[in-house]
């Protein structure tokens, strides 16, 4: 394990942990080191591979897309495990060039180490609780390390589905569910007789499988009304409308659920699901009307703001706010701004905000390490001790500030709902949920 993968394998188990409210994992790999290609949904982007990585106990080698190579990055994504992966969309001879790569990764396995490749390819520009076909390329680099070994090592591939509620909101829940390991060495005769038909059933097996693991709504457009099912029932995997008293992996189950009965569904169902889509989407014009979230209007009705406990929290919590502010408020301010600027498509924003904020912040902060030991009173063992634990905490005050800016942006939404009459939305939702749960089966 290189120095720079186990740095970042520290530091983002750290933040996930605060950057996430919920982090679950089913079927959890119990070794390091093994020779399994994982193959993963890339719903996140950048995210996907930090998440995983991090998350999860094996080390692994990440087959990245090769124009993210360049002369000034090839070292530091060398450092981390990283290996060009080249697409026909780049342009390139693909062929020729992955069999370099190939050569790469039949070492990797050889000597016992993991490999994790987005199987689909590419990233949505939004949340889509989908599957996109997955790729040929994980069964090829199998077969290849497995005629390299001369099939004397045991080659694995394994499916893994990333279920984010949402990747770019903070506080928000994933799910890391992996699937049944695949045993290549049992396709040798199938792949020495045919290996094009050997490598298709592969893949066919594993996707069938990684198909159970995530929400896969076969339609994008039934797909946006299942995520608006989801948020007026409050049982799914929407990120702000569910239940606190349901469980991560409960509300995964049903997104699973919702969406294998709209998958099942006949021409005739699938056009009054549509026609009740249509007033899904009247509805959430009144809300954008009005200025309002389903989640605030829900609030509203329940009388479950909380304001109390939120200002009462900001007050406990305000010197930790304070250094927060002082340590990664500007920081976090400029890198949200520079993100949301540059990069166009939002799917990047979560990911690349966090690994900025982690390197700029451990290098705007490390000079305290320094610092504090010679200004400090006491003894140089206490000085020391003081110091890198003040460091190490440089994260949670980080955590304090933004949790003081939401609560302080939510007694301020408080104050605007509270003053409108909602008395017409909460008629209009109660109607709709009557539809809803006439259309729906009990899931």
């Amino acid at each position: 394990m290189r120095f720079l993968y186990l740095f970042l394998w520290f530091a983002f188990q750290y933040s996930f942990r605060l950057y996430f409210r919920k982090i679950k994992i089913i079927n959890p790999s119990d070794y390091f080191f093994g020779r399994t290609i994982f193959v993963s949904n890339h719903q996140g982007s950048f995210m996907d591979p930090l998440i995983i990585a991090s998350q999860r106990k094996p080390v692994v080698f990440f087959m990245t897309r090769s124009d993210v190579f360049t002369k000034l990055t090839r070292p530091i994504l060398w450092a981390v495990h990283m290996l060009p992966i080249y697409r026909q969309r780049d342009g390139v001879d693909t062929k020729e060039k992955n069999a370099k790569i190939f050569e790469k990764t039949n070492q990797v396995l050889f000597r016992k180490r993991n490999i994790l490749i987005f199987g689909e390819g590419f990233t949505d520009d939004r949340i889509q609780r989908r599957l996109h076909p997955i790729k040929k390329g994980p069964a090829r680099i199998g077969f290849s390390a497995l005629e390299y070994c001369k099939w004397e090592k045991e080659i694995f591939i394994q499916g893994l589905g990333v279920n984010y509620t949402d990747f770019n909101l903070r506080g928000s829940d994933v799910l890391i569910a992996a699937g049944t390991k695949i045993r290549l060495n049992d396709f040798r005769e199938e792949f020495e007789e045919n290996s094009a038909k050997a490598i298709t059933e592969v893949t066919r097996i594993l996707e069938a499988d990684m198909r159970t693991l995530v929400t896969d709504v076969h339609d994008p457009e039934l797909a946006d009304i299942h995520e608006d099912l989801m948020m007026l029932t409050r049982k799914g995997m929407h990120p702000t409308c569910f239940d606190r008293r349901l469980s991560i992996e409960h509300r995964w189950k049903y997104s699973i659920k919702l969406a294998v009965w709209i998958n099942s569904l006949d021409q005739d169902q699938i056009n009054a699901l549509k026609a009740l889509g249509v007033k899904l989407n009247q509805y959430k014009t009144e809300l954008t009307l009005m200025n309002l979230s389903e989640q605030e209007r829900y609030l509203s009705k329940s009388n479950a703001w909380n304001v109390s406990w939120k200002f009462m929290r900001f007050v406990c919590l305000f010197p930790f706010f304070l250094l927060g502010a002082v340590h990664a408020g500007p920081t976090y301010l400029l890198i949200k701004r520079w993100v949301e600027t540059k990069f166009k498509r939002p799917v990047f924003w979560g990911s690349t905000k966090k690994v900025t904020s982690i390197f700029a912040s451990f290098f705007i902060n490390i000079p305290l390490l320094f610092v504090l030991p010679c200004v400090l009173p006491w003894s140089v063992e206490l000085n020391w001790t003081f110091s890198i634990s003040y460091f190490l905490c440089v994260g949670l005050f980080a955590q304090a500030f933004l949790l003081g800016l939401r609560d302080l942006a939510t007694i301020n939404r408080y104050r605007k709902v509270n003053s409108l009459d909602l008395s017409g939305l909460h008629r209009s939702h109660e109607e709709l949920i009557a539809e809803i749960r006439h259309a729906l089966p009990q899931l």
